[in-house]
């Protein structure tokens, strides 16, 4: 093992475990003998995890201090969150005003990378020394590494650089990658990743876990394909993952790193809270009365959120600090083709795929807390006989942000609605008009790459920041 792939290594390490059941002996105590076998594996892949589940959910740390995940930051740039406490630098964003400077920018940027770079290590270590026939480790590397490169395409503007480490330690700073050159990234992480999973040799209760690995790069591969407006590609991605199907990022309350990071934002120090046609253009969370979008009043002090003067609207999706957050679903599957017949004009079709879904709602949406009610049966789709096609497009739209809130999807569909086929003009998409905190909300329709990245000689500023 070198000296780089050691600190490397070893960084990853200082940080607890999410995700699933590792059985790991002794997670702290790593010594270059035993970095360089397969007794490390089960290590590497929870630091993996660990990383990308901070990207995602963020930590469970104060508000004041907390790392940033896509969940949130996504929610408050797109119409999911407003927010509801002090800090310029988030109000910027909920502003649609993001600065290069911004410094919850800058380190949610890092997280991010961090994530890229530990699973793309960890796909390495697997594919060096696991058995690839009978480990899962390569393939949901492969896939995690997949979904990082997809955020910065949905969440990010076009022309990010990524840099590597080298064995030496030394770094190779990456050229920008226009936005399409970051999906085409995602499509061939999640490609390996399929292609790894289908050369399991799984039988029995084992080939279970093949099919979970299957699922988790369909998904991920079919909703790429469906950013870059191949449709049928993307429907022949999904084909074959059943409604059931689910690959979660677990939480825990043995640490706040391993926190669900969206509950304590929200509830526990109230710094988002959920939305209600935000400006103008934003769906109507709170007033719809769906139980999809589960939320209450906040029942701390005067019902207000850290800013004393926001109400508190608390989303109840996650109810506690343990609670998982799905990150590829079959329901995802479904709506996926659902778009696909959309855009085919096949209505019959489109409104099947969709009152599957509303007739028998997949539990792994529902809230851990009893107290919240499941989702109940919704019955068939209103007619849309009458509807434009612009309205038929609304109306699945809300559908799939209904059915995927709180999962990082909404930034990048508005983004999707902006480009072709849809075309929509972006200010009739995002948040737009008087902003409620004062001023106006501005044209961001995805982040900047922070200031800090100039440090990469390659890089300047973005190539652009269109949808």
């Amino acid at each position: 093992m070198t000296r780089a792939s050691l600190s490397l290594l070893s960084a990853m390490l200082l940080l607890p475990l999410t995700g699933c059941d590792l059985n790991v002996t002794d997670p702290d105590i790593i010594t270059p003998d035993n970095l360089g076998g397969a007794s490390a594996l089960p290590t590497i892949r929870a630091a993996a995890i660990g990383d990308f589940a901070l990207s995602y959910a963020e930590s469970g740390a104060d508000g004041s201090s907390g790392t940033e995940g896509i969940v949130t930051m996504g929610g408050l740039l797109g119409d999911e969150f407003i927010n509801s406490e002090t800090f310029p630098t988030r109000i910027e964003i909920d502003r649609r005003s993001t600065q290069v400077t911004n410094g919850t920018l800058a380190g949610w940027f890092r997280t991010v990378s961090r994530a890229r770079r530990s699973a793309e290590f960890a796909a390495g270590r697997f594919r060096a020394l696991a058995d690839t026939t009978t480990d899962t480790g390569l393939s949901e590397m492969l896939s995690l590494a997949g979904y990082t490169y997809l955020w910065f395409a949905e969440n990010w503007c076009s022309g990010v650089p990524f840099t590597t480490i080298n064995p030496d330690g030394s770094l190779t700073y990456g050229q920008p990658l226009t936005t399409q050159q970051m999906f085409d990234t995602a499509a061939n992480r999640f490609t390996q990743a399929l292609n790894a999973a289908n050369a399991l040799n799984l039988t029995g209760s084992a080939a279970a876990a093949k099919t979970r690995m299957i699922g988790l790069a369909k998904v991920g591969l079919g909703r790429t394909l469906l950013n870059q407006a191949n449709f049928a590609g993307a429907q022949a991605a999904v084909s074959g993952v059943a409604t059931s199907f689910v690959y979660t990022i677990q939480h825990s309350e043995t640490s706040t790193r391993e926190n669900n990071g969206v509950f304590v934002a929200t509830v526990v120090s109230q710094r988002y809270s959920v939305a209600d046609r935000e400006g103008i253009n934003g769906l109507a969370y709170r007033t719809a009365g769906d139980t999809r979008v589960p939320f209450i009043r906040s029942a701390t002090g005067n019902g207000n959120g850290f800013d004393n003067i926001t109400p508190q609207w608390n989303p109840r999706r996650y109810s506690d600090r343990k609670s998982p957050i799905p990150l590829a679903t079959g329901a995802e599957a479904r709506l996926i083709e659902a778009e696909v017949f959309l855009q085919a004009g096949d209505t019959v079709g489109f409104r099947a795929t969709h009152d599957s879904l509303r007739a028998k709602a997949p539990t792994y949406f529902n809230a851990p807390d009893p107290t919240v009610p499941p989702i109940a049966a919704m019955g068939p789709l209103p007619r849309f006989d009458t509807l434009s096609v612009a309205g038929r497009q609304d109306l699945h739209f809300k559908e799939r942000e209904f059915w995927l809130w709180l999962t990082a999807h909404r930034l990048g569909d508005l983004r999707r609605l902006a480009r072709a086929p849809y075309n929509r003009p972006p200010e009739s998409v995002f948040p737009s008009g008087p902003y409620f905190k004062g001023g106006v909300y501005g044209t961001d329709y995805n982040f900047p790459v922070p200031f800090d990245e100039t440090n990469n000689p390659n890089f300047a500023k973005c190539i652009d920041r269109n949808p």
